[in-house]
């Protein structure tokens, strides 16, 4: 199901049901050439050679952390550029990065209102959370808030068959924007248990791709959001799936940007969300002051990474679902995201 208008109820109750919102970039003022730029100057990055100091002097850490900020590569698989703020961006992407940025963050602000409307809470209950993220930070002084550059490696040969450079998963924020270059990005529809090719023109607004410069973007619901709303917005399961070289014009790779709009640290009381249609939050649902950051932890705690390296979110998957075994969270929620 595709919408034009993101502020349409209609399309709010699609993307509360369903977790996810196709969505046709053109209709929101400069996206399409500030995403357009920002893709060319991320394929020049990730062509850069690995020894390049843009690469080296913002390499990532190891470890289960690796995709939370900088450069880092699992091979055969997706390279990754991260970026909380202008003091960590390669010179490379820093402008066009900025454009963007300072375009979509409060594209995304508006939705929250949109949606705190649709939950009968005050206009401005998501603006202690939203309003620090909506322009790409200076300094060291960075919020949660993030973006993903993704160059994700296409199988190659003439055997080859689609291949799932990340697995299902939920985001970990309030929003995602994820804008895509060529198709890749499927939802889960819960009725059926069946992915939905979001990025496919048949499931966008008609025309949106031609209109849009061939880009796509999709919005997707976080486990914040979800949290926030007492599951009114479902957080939407999602995976990517690369098509063969052979079937993308002998194209490598397949490139996406990911806007995920994480809740700033500010004091949460979660009675500030409740509502007739929320409800209350139950005694071990409730916050009464404590930082968004906290609340922010807890929710990382229960999910494995989806762009750690290989070995490392085995490993995490392994002790999540040691934990499910033993009576914890269901195995759905233990899925880490991509934003």
């Amino acid at each position: 199901m595709a919408q034009n208008q993101v502020s349409d109820d209609h399309a709010l109750h699609f993307l509360a049901t369903e977790g996810y919102l196709p969505l046709a970039l053109s209709d929101h003022p400069g996206m399409v050439e500030a995403y357009t730029h920002l893709f060319a100057q991320t394929a020049q990055f990730f062509a850069l050679p690995p020894s390049s100091p843009e690469k080296t002097a913002h390499a990532a850490v190891s470890g289960a952390a690796a995709s939370e900020e900088g450069f880092s590569q699992i091979p055969h698989e997706k390279s990754i550029m991260t970026v909380k703020t202008a003091a960590h961006c390669p010179t490379t992407l820093r402008s066009s990065l900025r454009t963007a940025w300072d375009l979509t963050g409060p594209f995304l602000a508006n939705i929250t209102t949109a949606i705190a409307h649709t939950l009968d809470l005050h206009p401005d209950v998501f603006a202690p959370f939203v309003a620090p993220c909506i322009t790409l930070p200076q300094t060291d002084q960075r919020t949660p808030t993030l973006v993903r550059m993704f160059r994700y490696d296409r199988p190659d040969g003439a055997a080859a068959g689609p291949k799932v450079n990340a697995e299902k998963h939920k985001d970990l924020g309030v929003l995602s924007l994820v804008v895509g270059r060529s198709p890749g990005l499927q939802a889960l529809d819960a009725r059926t248990n069946s992915w939905v090719a979001v990025e496919d023109e048949t499931n966008l607004p008609a025309g949106a791709v031609a209109r849009s410069g061939g880009l796509t973007a999709t919005l997707l619901v976080g486990e914040t959001l979800a949290f926030l709303s007492r599951g009114k917005y479902k957080a939407g399961v999602h995976r990517v799936v690369c098509a063969p070289a052979a079937e993308s014009g002998g194209d490598p790779y397949r490139f996406s940007i990911v806007f995920t709009l994480r809740a700033a640290p500010a004091p949460l009381f979660t009675r500030d969300f409740e509502s007739e249609v929320v409800g209350a939050f139950g005694a071990g649902e409730r916050v009464e002051g404590e930082s968004s950051a906290v609340v922010f932890e807890r929710i990382m705690r229960t999910h494995w990474n989806v762009n750690a390296q290989p070995s490392v979110r085995e490993e995490q998957r392994r002790r999540f679902e040691g934990k499910s075994a033993g009576g914890g969270v269901g195995v759905d929620r233990l899925e880490r995201a991509s934003g």
